[in-house]
Protein backbone atom coordinates (compact mmCIF):
# COMPACT_ATOMS: atom_id res chain seq x y z
CA UNK A 1 0.00 0.00 0.00
CA UNK A 2 2.76 2.44 0.40
CA UNK A 3 3.64 2.31 -3.25
CA UNK A 4 0.15 2.67 -3.82
CA UNK A 5 -0.26 5.74 -1.73
CA UNK A 6 2.97 7.07 -3.78
CA UNK A 7 1.57 6.47 -6.99
CA UNK A 8 -1.75 8.72 -6.46
CA UNK A 9 0.63 11.13 -4.87
CA UNK A 10 2.89 10.92 -8.24
CA UNK A 11 -0.54 11.45 -10.12
CA UNK A 12 -1.36 14.58 -8.22
CA UNK A 13 -4.30 12.33 -6.47
CA UNK A 14 -5.95 13.44 -9.84
CA UNK A 15 -8.68 10.39 -11.36
CA UNK A 16 -7.81 11.83 -14.95
CA UNK A 17 -4.24 10.89 -14.58
CA UNK A 18 -4.76 7.40 -12.37
CA UNK A 19 -6.89 6.23 -14.91
CA UNK A 20 -4.34 7.22 -18.07
CA UNK A 21 -0.98 6.38 -16.29
CA UNK A 22 -2.08 3.20 -13.75
CA UNK A 23 -5.56 1.73 -14.59
CA UNK A 24 -5.67 2.21 -18.51
CA UNK A 25 -2.51 -0.83 -18.04
CA UNK A 26 -4.67 -2.99 -16.29
CA UNK A 27 -6.47 -5.95 -18.97
CA UNK A 28 -9.42 -6.95 -17.23
CA UNK A 29 -13.36 -7.61 -17.46
CA UNK A 30 -15.07 -4.34 -17.58
CA UNK A 31 -16.48 -4.73 -14.10
CA UNK A 32 -13.28 -5.12 -12.21
CA UNK A 33 -12.32 -2.16 -14.26
CA UNK A 34 -14.94 -0.43 -12.78
CA UNK A 35 -14.07 -2.11 -9.36
CA UNK A 36 -10.46 -1.04 -9.52
CA UNK A 37 -11.79 2.33 -10.84
CA UNK A 38 -13.94 2.82 -7.70
CA UNK A 39 -10.91 1.66 -5.34
CA UNK A 40 -8.50 4.25 -6.43
CA UNK A 41 -11.28 7.50 -6.31
CA UNK A 42 -12.01 5.81 -2.58
CA UNK A 43 -8.53 5.81 -2.09
CA UNK A 44 -7.69 9.58 -3.30
CA UNK A 45 -10.49 10.71 -1.41
CA UNK A 46 -9.09 9.26 1.97
CA UNK A 47 -5.79 10.47 1.40
CA UNK A 48 -7.64 14.02 0.65
CA UNK A 49 -9.55 13.64 4.19
CA UNK A 50 -6.49 12.58 6.35
CA UNK A 51 -4.92 15.22 4.72
CA UNK A 52 -1.78 12.69 3.73
CA UNK A 53 -1.55 14.42 0.14
CA UNK A 54 2.01 14.89 0.21
CA UNK A 55 3.21 12.31 2.83
CA UNK A 56 2.22 9.98 5.38
CA UNK A 57 0.30 6.69 5.55
CA UNK A 58 -4.04 5.95 5.66
CA UNK A 59 -5.19 5.63 9.30
CA UNK A 60 -6.33 2.09 8.25
CA UNK A 61 -2.62 1.09 7.16
CA UNK A 62 -1.38 2.74 10.19
CA UNK A 63 -4.18 0.77 12.12
CA UNK A 64 -3.30 -2.42 10.45
CA UNK A 65 0.51 -2.06 11.47
CA UNK A 66 -0.51 -1.37 14.71
CA UNK A 67 -2.25 -4.57 15.35
CA UNK A 68 0.85 -6.37 13.65
CA UNK A 69 2.86 -5.33 16.40
CA UNK A 70 0.95 -6.00 19.02
CA UNK A 71 0.68 -9.47 17.47
CA UNK A 72 4.85 -9.35 17.14
CA UNK A 73 4.76 -8.42 20.58
CA UNK A 74 2.68 -11.35 22.38
CA UNK A 75 4.25 -13.70 19.46
CA UNK A 76 7.68 -12.63 21.49
CA UNK A 77 5.93 -13.13 24.85
CA UNK A 78 4.36 -16.84 24.06
CA UNK A 79 5.78 -20.01 24.99
CA UNK A 80 6.23 -22.56 22.10
CA UNK A 81 7.10 -19.57 19.05
CA UNK A 82 10.39 -20.83 19.10
CA UNK A 83 10.63 -20.11 15.22
CA UNK A 84 9.16 -16.47 15.86
CA UNK A 85 11.93 -16.21 18.60
CA UNK A 86 14.60 -17.59 16.29
CA UNK A 87 13.39 -14.94 13.78
CA UNK A 88 13.67 -11.99 16.05
CA UNK A 89 17.13 -13.16 17.45
CA UNK A 90 18.40 -12.38 13.86
CA UNK A 91 16.45 -9.40 13.05
CA UNK A 92 16.62 -7.15 16.32
CA UNK A 93 20.01 -6.28 15.19
CA UNK A 94 18.86 -4.97 12.18
CA UNK A 95 16.07 -3.46 12.84
CA UNK A 96 17.81 -1.22 15.64
CA UNK A 97 20.60 -0.27 13.32
CA UNK A 98 18.00 0.81 10.65
CA UNK A 99 15.69 2.80 13.74
CA UNK A 100 18.84 4.03 14.33
CA UNK A 101 19.54 5.27 10.96
CA UNK A 102 16.13 6.34 10.40
CA UNK A 103 15.91 8.85 13.40
CA UNK A 104 12.72 8.04 13.94
CA UNK A 105 12.43 6.56 17.75
CA UNK A 106 8.78 6.10 17.82
CA UNK A 107 8.32 3.91 15.32
CA UNK A 108 7.70 0.09 16.19
CA UNK A 109 9.61 -2.65 14.92
CA UNK A 110 6.72 -3.62 12.38
CA UNK A 111 7.37 -0.77 10.61
CA UNK A 112 10.49 -0.67 10.65
CA UNK A 113 10.91 -3.83 8.74
CA UNK A 114 8.25 -2.65 6.28
CA UNK A 115 9.66 0.78 5.85
CA UNK A 116 13.18 -0.95 5.04
CA UNK A 117 11.80 -3.80 2.64
CA UNK A 118 9.32 -0.39 0.94
CA UNK A 119 12.77 1.61 0.70
CA UNK A 120 14.28 -1.98 -0.14
CA UNK A 121 11.88 -2.30 -3.55
CA UNK A 122 12.73 0.91 -4.15
CA UNK A 123 16.68 0.71 -4.55
CA UNK A 124 15.91 -2.04 -6.48
CA UNK A 125 14.12 -0.53 -8.84
CA UNK A 126 16.59 2.50 -9.15
CA UNK A 127 18.94 -0.49 -9.71
CA UNK A 128 21.28 0.58 -6.99
CA UNK A 129 23.93 -1.27 -5.57
CA UNK A 130 22.83 -3.51 -2.72
CA UNK A 131 25.26 -4.42 0.02
CA UNK A 132 25.22 -7.91 0.88
CA UNK A 133 24.31 -7.01 4.79
CA UNK A 134 21.30 -4.93 3.41
CA UNK A 135 20.41 -8.22 1.64
CA UNK A 136 20.42 -10.55 4.34
CA UNK A 137 18.47 -7.75 6.76
CA UNK A 138 15.91 -7.59 3.82
CA UNK A 139 15.40 -11.33 4.01
CA UNK A 140 15.43 -11.99 7.53
CA UNK A 141 12.74 -9.13 7.54
CA UNK A 142 10.87 -10.52 4.93
CA UNK A 143 10.75 -13.41 6.51
CA UNK A 144 9.73 -12.33 10.04
CA UNK A 145 6.90 -10.43 8.64
CA UNK A 146 5.28 -13.22 6.66
CA UNK A 147 5.39 -15.40 10.19
CA UNK A 148 3.79 -12.53 11.85
CA UNK A 149 1.62 -12.18 8.62
CA UNK A 150 0.73 -15.81 8.49
CA UNK A 151 -0.21 -15.77 12.02
CA UNK A 152 -2.75 -12.65 11.81
CA UNK A 153 -4.49 -13.95 8.81
CA UNK A 154 -5.09 -17.37 11.35
CA UNK A 155 -6.42 -15.30 13.98
CA UNK A 156 -8.09 -12.76 11.51
CA UNK A 157 -9.62 -15.19 8.77
CA UNK A 158 -11.66 -12.21 6.97
CA UNK A 159 -9.14 -9.88 6.74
Amino acid sequence: MYQIEDIIRANHLNPDELEKNVISKYVLPPDQMNELRKWYRNLVTQMIQEDIQEQGHLKSLKELIFQLNDLHIQLLNTLGEDRYLELYHWASEYISELKNKMKQPEMTEIEVCINGLYGFMILKLKNHEISQETLTAMAVFSQLLGYVTKKYHMLFPAH
